[in-house]
């Protein structure tokens, strides 16, 4: 914002106008850096800032579910492979069903943090579908009813990749959707809506759950691991055969979890809160493109450390030996 002098401002008033200034900016400086600090403070949380020691560890601990209309052909196989447990379908039951079998069957990769790659409803329902047809398989379910459910699982993250993914707790549908909001993606829900039980208290919930701090609409991008360099490729491939799995040939993947994986400090992100605003703003392809880049870069980096041989404690000079052929 540019400023112009008032001819007839009295100049005992200018002179308060800089100090007020300078007091106004730092202000929001500290306000912008207390923000990111807390939202750094939430990511570390749900996916700490330890570099992974092998590509097939990158999600180690993370879950990660896809709505099928917001994913690719052998998508889920591309995330196991870095480690993740991965969902997709279309049924919230079904789902639920997958993520208590897999902590009962695999201890040693229990999920703590599950990231929903959803739709948002324009928040009146995280939604899973098939695709945009009424008759398409497709459910709902609530935020309080995700904390309900996932309690017993010993998930304390749900962090909500989804568009104005802030109003889905908003408290009047919090724990109870309402299938008469006449939003025109509210569409029937031909596998049911899963609401929580009488008497929950999400407020006393142990699942802490995460959305942008503000409202807006999240972009995916379709990519390919022809793009990662040749010795990650290899690692992916590898991984997969190791669970077995046909390896993956694409992947989907949002810009909100490069911006998780790669810790970036830009992402600002609330906890248990929600936001009114319904908003239609969307980052630019570029800022995608960029996204995707850094992530490209972060996944070649895990590669090469894995295959960089260990490093050799240096000896004292009188203690090497040396030979001449």
């Amino acid at each position: 914002m540019a400023w112009a002098r008032r001819p007839q401002e009295p100049t005992l008033m200018r002179k308060f106008l800089l100090p007020l200034a300078v007091l106004l900016l730092l202000f929001s400086a500290r306000a912008a850096s207390a923000l990111e600090q807390d939202s750094l403070h939430l990511l570390n949380g749900a996916w700490p800032d330890v570099p992974p020691p092998k590509v097939s560890e990158v999600g180690l601990g993370i879950g990660v579910v896809f709505s099928p209309d917001l994913s690719v052909p052998g998508n889920c196989r591309f995330y196991q492979a870095l480690g993740f447990a991965c969902f997709q379908d279309a049924d919230w039951s079904r789902v639920l069903d997958g993520i208590h079998r897999h902590n009962v069957l695999y201890p040693e990769r229990r999920i703590h943090t599950l990231v929903l790659e959803t739709h948002g409803t324009n928040g009146n329902g995280l939604k899973l579908e098939t695709s945009y047809s009424p008759t398409a398989e497709r459910s709902y379910i609530a935020v309080g009813a995700l904390q309900e459910r996932l309690e017993p699982e010993g998930i304390y993250y749900v962090v909500i990749s989804a568009c104005n993914s802030g109003r889905l707790l908003r408290p009047y549908i919090r724990d109870e959707l309402d299938p008469y909001n006449g939003d025109r993606l509210f569409l029937p829900a031909t596998c049911g809506i899963i609401n929580t039980s009488e008497g929950f208290d999400g407020s006393r919930s142990a699942v802490t759950v995460i959305t942008p701090e503000s409202s807006h609409i999240e972009a995916t991008l379709v990519g390919s691991p022809k793009e990662l360099a040749p010795a990650t490729q290899q690692k992916i491939t590898a991984a997969a055969r190791a669970l077995h799995i046909v390896p993956p040939t694409q992947f989907a993947i949002s810009d909100m979890m490069v911006q998780m994986m790669t810790h970036d400090s830009r992402l600002q992100l609330a906890a248990n809160q929600y936001v009114d605003e319904l908003s239609p703003v969307i980052q630019s392809v570029d800022r995608s493109e960029q996204l995707f880049r850094r992530f490209v870069k972060y996944l070649n980096a895990v590669a090469a450390r894995e295959g960089a041989p260990p490093k050799v404690a240096r000896q004292p000079r009188s203690a090497r030996r040396s030979s001449v052929r």
